[in-house]
């Protein structure tokens, strides 16, 4: 053996070391606590939505004047904020998840899951941007609003940041960017899950055509605003839970997941 093939085989053997560490699937200190993650994210995520739909008829309350946002915010501020904080935490924990599933999936398609795991972080980080806005912003527009002491001046130049805030932090960041983002790592998912052995084809396949509804459906009201109402409003509302439910289901299967 000469010396160049010798070194050759020494790093050949060194990389399929190293990478067989990336065939992380068998590696339950990895699968686990993601797939806890996935599961609980989706449950804390399901609360929060009934809490705001109860209290605060969101979201529809996103399309309402500042007068009606912020006198239904203030009237039930604490389980307002306490579920759009909690909205904000499971969107952070989006990132140790996609860092997880990216270990999961790397050895099979190291690039597609490291752009895949960099959306989803992406994601995570802009969504919080949005979600936040009603923890730290809002209560003291709300409470500037409402004030009986507060001038009309005063009072409309705060309506009009609320708009402002609810359209930029809100639409523009958290929904518009954070769904681009998120869809992108929805359909990415997929992809790497059917190149791997983490969980089952018919799974990936239910999880990329769902994120194929909802992200556009989404995503092109912003443009054209007609499509936010009647069937196709409601179609991408249906896909969009159903595919938090997938997130759970995917949880479900690296909790019980043996591979090949």
């Amino acid at each position: 053996m000469t010396p160049s093939t010798s070194v050759t085989s020494s790093s050949s053997s060194s990389y399929d070391r190293a990478t067989a560490n990336l065939d992380l699937p068998r590696r339950p200190e990895v699968r686990r606590p993601v797939g806890r993650l996935l599961v609980g994210t989706t449950v804390v995520n399901s609360a929060a939505v009934a809490v705001l739909s109860a209290v605060f008829g969101w979201p529809a309350v996103l399309d309402e004047p500042a007068q009606v946002a912020l006198t239904a915010f203030a009237a039930d501020q604490p389980a307002i904020v306490g579920a759009f904080y909690a909205f904000a935490l499971m969107s952070l924990l989006l990132i140790p998840i996609s860092l997880g599933l990216y270990l999961l999936t790397a050895r099979r398609s190291p690039l597609l899951a490291a752009s895949v795991a960099a959306a989803g972080v992406l994601a995570g980080v802009f969504q919080v941007l949005g979600w936040i806005r009603w923890a730290f912003v809002v209560p003291d527009l709300a409470h500037t609003y409402l004030d009986a002491d507060t001038d009309e001046t005063t009072r409309a130049a705060t309506a009009a940041t609320y708009e402002l805030i609810n359209s930029y932090a809100g639409g523009a960041l958290g929904e518009h960017v954070g769904w681009l983002l998120q869809g992108a790592w929805g359909l990415g998912i997929a992809v790497v899950l059917l190149r791997s052995r983490v969980g089952s084809r018919a799974l990936a396949i239910t999880g990329g055509v769902l994120t194929a509804v909802w992200m556009p459906l989404l995503l092109l009201p912003d443009a054209v605003p007609a499509l936010a109402d009647g069937p196709l409003g409601t179609l991408s509302f249906v896909a969009y839970a159903l595919w938090f439910v997938w997130n759970a289901a995917l949880g479900v299967a690296l909790l019980r997941h043996t591979p090949a």
